[in-house]
C-alpha cells in the first residue's frame, strides 16, 4: 500500500491560520523541493499526522484530508474533516463502493465483509471510524492500518536522539520495525538477521564515504541519585585508525546518516510495506556524502517494491543528484500551495533539459512559473 494522492488543509478558508496544499499525485520515490517557509516540512508532517489519525493516536485540531491509497490492484479514497478535534465528516470508498460514511453526530454506516452489507454504527466524536480494527468484519481496513503502522518520520536536521541510549532486551523491545529509535531498530535487526544485517549497514556506510570496519552496540551505565540503569548505545570502529567512536562522539552528520541507514536496511530486509518520510535530507553532511547518501536511498527504494520514500530538501547538491521524475515542487500562492511534478508539468520539465543548466537552476530561477506565465 502506498499513498498515491494527497490533498490537505488546516482551518476554514476564511479563518486565521488557514493553509492548504492542493491535490497532487505521489510516486514511489518523492523529493519535495521548495523555498524556505513555503510548506515542504508542513506537508511531510501532515502525512505523518495522517498515519497517527488512522491509528487513533492523534490528529490536527482543525484539518481536512483527501487522500488515495493504492495497493497495486485497488484504490481506496479516504476523506475526513475535523474541527476543534471533533470529526465533522468521514468517508472511505473503493471504486464506486462506499465502505465508510459518517456525519458530525458520529453516526454512520460501515461495510462488513462477513455480512456483505452496510451496518449502522456510532463512533465517539473525537475518534475516526477508520481507526477501528476487526480482521473478520473489516479486513479491507487492515491494509490501510498496515500503511499507518509502518510509516516512519525522521527529521534529518535534528539530533535524531543522538544524545539518548536505550534500555533494551529481547523481552521488552518493539519488534518488526515499529520503533523509530535507532538503537532499538539495530538490536531487532541483529536478532532477525544476525551478521547479514550489520554487514549490509557497513557496506552502505562505506559506500557514502565512512570507512568503517565494525558497527555494534555497547552497554553503558547511567547513575543518578535515585538508581543505576544500563542502556545501550551505538558505536563504530574506523578501519584505518581502529578507533572506536560511540554515538555521543560521532559527528551529527555521521550519526544522522547511520540512523537512516539502520532503519531503511531493516525495512528493506523485512520486506514489509513501509513509507519513509525524511525531512531536510542531507542536512549537516558535506557535498560528497550528501549526494552519495541520496543515491543510496533512491537505489534502496528502487530495488524494494515495498518501500515508498518521501523526502524534502532545499539543498542544491541533493537536487542536482535527484532525477526530475522524483521531484515534487511546492509553490505557495498566499496561503495555498500547489505542487508541480513531472506528471502534471512534463513539457516544462522536458523543455528545461535543453538549457544545459543543472537541476538546482530549475528550482532557483523559478523556471516552471516563468514558463506558465508565458503560456
Amino acid at each position: 500500500m502506498i499513498l498515491k494522492s494527497f490533498e490537505y488543509s488546516e482551518y476554514e478558508e476564511n479563518q486565521e491560520g488557514f493553509w492548504a496544499i492542493k491535490p497532487f499525485d505521489l510516486e514511489k520515490i518523492n523529493l519535495f523541493t521548495a523555498k524556505n517557509a513555503t510548506g515542504k516540512t508542513r506537508a511531510i508532517k501532515a502525512i505523518y499526522l495522517l498515519s497517527k489519525s488512522i491509528n487513533g493516536i492523534e490528529f490536527n485540531s482543525d484539518a481536512k484530508y483527501s487522500v488515495v491509497f493504492f495497493d497495486g490492484a485497488e484504490s481506496y479514497k479516504y476523506c475526513f474533516h475535523n474541527d476543534n478535534k471533533k470529526v465533522i465528516s468521514e468517508k472511505l470508498t473503493k471504486d464506486d463502493t462506499t465502505l465508510i460514511f459518517r456525519d458530525n453526530t458520529g453516526k454512520g454506516k460501515i461495510f462488513t465483509d462477513q455480512l456483505s452489507n452496510n451496518i449502522d454504527f456510532q463512533s465517539p466524536e473525537n475518534k475516526l471510524a477508520i481507526s477501528r480494527r476487526d480482521k473478520i468484519q473489516y479486513p479491507y481496513l487492515e491494509r490501510i492500518h498496515l500503511w499507518a503502522d509502518n510509516l516512519h518520520y525522521y527529521s534529518f536536521g535534528t539530533s535524531m536522539n543522538q544524545e539518548y541510549g536505550k534500555a533494551i532486551n529481547d523481552k521488552n523491545t518493539i519488534l518488526y520495525g515499529n520503533s523509530d529509535n535507532s538503537v532499538e531498530t539495530f538490536f531487532v535487526g541483529e536478532l532477525e538477521f544476525n551478521e547479514e544485517y550489520k554487514k549490509n549497514i557497513l557496506l552502505s556506510m562505506n559506500s557514502i564515504g565512512y570507512d568503517l570496519s565494525v558497527i555494534d552496540l555497547k552497554p553503558i551505565t547511567r547513575s543518578s541519585s535515585y538508581a543505576h540503569s544500563e542502556e545501550y548505545i551505538l558505536f563504530v570502529s574506523e578501519k584505518e585508525s581502529g578507533i572506536n567512536v560511540n554515538q555521543y562522539a560521532m559527528s551529527q552528520g555521521m550519526y544522522r546518516a547511520l540512523s537512516i541507514i539502520i532503519h531503511l536496511t531493516y525495512h528493506a530486509m523485512m520486506n514489509i510495506p513501509t513509507t519513509i518520510l525524511i525531512d531536510d535530507i542531507g542536512e549537516g553532511l558535506d557535498f560528497e556524502r550528501s549526494t552519495k547518501l541520496i543515491t543510496l536511498l533512491i537505489e534502496l527504494a528502487e530495488k524494494n517494491d515495498n518501500i515508498q520514500l518521501i523526502m524534502s530538501t532545499n539543498d542544491r547538491y541533493i537536487m542536482n543528484k535527484v532525477p526530475f521524475k522524483y521531484w515534487q515542487m511546492i509553490y505557495r500562492k498566499g496561503v495555498e500551495c500547489e505542487v508541480y511534478n513531472y506528471k502534471n508539468s512534463k513539457e516544462i520539465f522536458d523543455e528545461f533539459k535543453y538549457t544545459g543548466l543543472n537541476n538546482f537552476d530549475f528550482f532557483s530561477t523559478d523556471f516552471i512559473n516563468a514558463e506558465r506565465e508565458q503560456e
